[in-house]
């Protein structure tokens, strides 16, 4: 149920494609129509879409010349048809003014002669107008052409829609239809919307093409998950034409583009996926299977020996008929929770085995040595402010490398080294020192030279910060933590932010530091390198619809150490592998020459003794690549 159109693909789970209908309503004047296509791409329309006829095809000469003698209707639109065609040298400047804008050029041929000079111009898609639903040779013509191919459905009987898909399936042509009621204008109330539901059985891509007036009922169709959305655009409703009335004002289709863009944001997928900030109130105000008594490895467990209470930090409850006539798996202690571990048949490998890179596992100092026990290469600190305060140095050594992440936050506030505060900025440049003189205390029971990740900050709760500003922040605060004597004995790295990260208050925007290209050139300019997260880049990459493998190829030369994670949407960052929306078959082995460290960082992995962390790695075991 796809289809693509020059670069942009359509259908299920993809954005609307968005088409800015201007038809006739240049009225003939060809700047007029590249005002009309100026105000489609200041709206961030996907396409513009014009019509073209040649008139000796489409009517008896007796009925051009002569139109006084017909009916009123043939009277009033054969003069205005003959007045308002652009010259063909028009269509090509106008296709080629598109393909320097960047939008898409779509176009109505109504007859064979245009559909060959609109090949000829290599359109990128052909519309085919309610009108001509039912000209199946006409469809079996530009089907030849094997371009993308939109059908209009008014004015025709569902037999009428079910000869032309099976025409088009025939011409083996991408097409895609769109629901449309062919008055002008069209009343809410015989609109039917529900055709949309109706034409997917046809497994193409459905939208809608609006006739009526205003917003309302184009974003309705949207939101129902119409995949293209076709609407008429004019300068001004009170030009002269008969479509004019019932079109948008270049202020009318950006305010449509622009609440289609949150209804596609709102309708998500059939995925389920809880909210980062679901997650966290879930661990506090959740309930968990905990041990009413001491269990003995190996004992059985019955249901006098489970309690259910706060907080959701092990198994939930609905996981009581798994848990009850299970052996335990440990010795269970009274209070102790229940986790996935107690009732899975996870793998138990030797990671070691199985990864021959300097993989690793996150840990906070209460935890640590429960990940040990899996002998990873690295281990990676996750500390709190308060840590800097109560280091705990391991009471033995380990052949393991040592990675040291500093805490987000400063106080009641976020640690933000691109801070345009400047008493905030140096006491996160001073927090960053501090972690590196812990990570020295540290590294005296590790292998190698120890790695320091920190946030760069640059979040804003409301507004946008200026990129130029945060990044010379950015550069006094590095030039401020390189002053420490300790700082030479680290690789100090920053770490690639997500676009909307959720911190205490809710969910806040990033302005700074993660683009390939804003992060490559400070990492050139200050001679170092980055902690590359995944999932922030991914979410990056939806947010501004870039190619997420183009960013990964230009930030791993710079890379020294990855944060692996699924991700979705905006915002969902650090998901387990395979619940998110990455292309994971393609995006992971691009990691195969990577030679720096790595960990899974799934968002509160290290709970239930790591076990999403396992999950993890058990994974990453298929692709061969680490």
């Amino acid at each position: 149920m796809k289809l693509q159109i020059d670069r942009k693909v359509i259908g299920d789970g993809y954005p609307t494609y968005i088409i800015a209908e201007i038809g006739i309503n240049h009225n003939g004047d060809e700047a007029v129509a590249r005002r009309l296509i100026d105000a489609a791409v200041e709206a961030k329309a996907d396409a513009v879409k014009f019509q073209k006829r040649h008139l000796p095809s489409l009517y008896r000469q007796e009925l051009l010349d002569h139109p006084e003698k017909y009916e009123q209707n043939f009277q009033y639109m054969i003069p205005l048809l003959k007045k308002i065609e652009l010259s063909d040298e028009s269509y090509v400047r106008l296709r080629n003014y598109c393909d320097e804008k960047g939008i898409s050029f779509l176009c109505t041929p109504f007859d064979k002669v245009s559909a060959d000079f609109l090949k000829k111009i290599d359109v990128h898609a052909y519309k085919i107008a309610s009108a001509d639903l039912t000209n199946s040779s006409l469809l079996q013509h530009i089907g030849s052409f094997k371009k993308p191919m939109i059908l209009s459905t008014g004015m025709s009987s569902w037999e009428e829609v079910e000869t032309a898909v099976a025409v088009m399936k025939k011409t083996g042509s991408q097409f895609a239809l769109l629901h449309c009621k062919s008055v002008y204008p069209v009343w809410p109330r015989d609109v039917n919307l529900h055709m949309i539901n109706r034409l997917r059985q046809y497994g193409v891509p459905v939208g809608y093409s609006g006739h009526e007036v205003g917003i309302t009922i184009s974003l309705v169709a949207a939101s129902m998950g119409a995949n293209i959305i076709e609407k008429h655009v004019t300068l001004d409703k009170k030009m002269e034409g008969p479509d004019h009335k019932l079109s948008l004002e270049p202020h009318e289709l950006r305010r449509l583009i622009r609440d289609i863009r949150v209804a596609d944001e709102s309708i998500g997928n059939t995925k389920r996926i809880m909210l980062r900030g679901e997650v966290m109130n879930r661990e506090v105000f959740g309930k968990s299977l905990i041990a009413a008594c001491k269990i003995a490895k190996g004992g059985l467990i019955t249901s006098e020996m489970v309690d259910v209470m706060g907080p959701g930090k092990g198994l939930a409850p609905d996981k009581m008929e798994k848990l009850i006539g299970l052996k335990a798996k440990r010795d269970i202690q009274a209070g102790d929770f229940f986790l996935d571990n107690d009732i899975s048949d996870l793998e138990e490998v030797s990671f070691n085995a199985v990864f021959e890179s300097h993989w690793g596992l996150v840990a906070r100092y209460s935890d640590f040595k429960e990940m040990m026990v899996y002998k990873p290469r690295i281990i990676e600190f996750h500390l709190a402010e308060m840590d800097l305060h109560n280091t705990v140095v391991p009471d033995e050594a380990y052949d393991c490398g040592l990675v040291v992440h500093a805490p987000e936050y400063l106080g009641e506030k976020l640690m933000d080294l691109c801070s345009l505060n400047e008493e905030l900025r140096k006491k996160s440049a001073k927090l960053v020192r501090d972690v590196i003189g812990v990570t020295c205390l540290l590294a005296k029971q590790f292998k190698g030279t120890p790695k320091v990740i920190a946030h760069p900050g640059a979040m804003s709760f409301q507004g946008k910060l200026d990129k130029k500003l945060l990044r010379m922040a950015l550069s006094r605060s590095l030039a401020e933590i390189r002053e420490d004597p300790d700082a030479v004995s680290v690789e100090l790295l920053f770490e690639n932010l997500p676009p909307y990260p959720w911190y205490f208050g809710g969910q806040w925007k990033g302005n700074y530091f993660m683009s390939a290209d804003e992060i490559t050139d400070f990492c050139k300019e200050n001679q170092m390198k980055i902690c590359f997260d995944l999932s922030h880049s991914a979410l990056y990459c939806n947010a501004k619809e870039i190619d997420l493998a183009k960013q990964i190829k230009t930030m791993l030369p710079y890379t020294s150490h990855l944060h692996l994670a699924d991700g979705y949407g905006l915002d969902g960052e650090g998901v387990q592998f395979g619940e998110g929306s990455i292309d994971l078959k393609s995006i992971i082995p691009l990691f195969k020459n990577f030679q720096g460290s790595w960990i899974p960082e799934i968002w509160r992995g290290h709970l239930n003794n790591g076990y999403a962390f396992l999950e993890a790695l058990n994974y990453l075991k298929q692709y061969h690549v680490f």
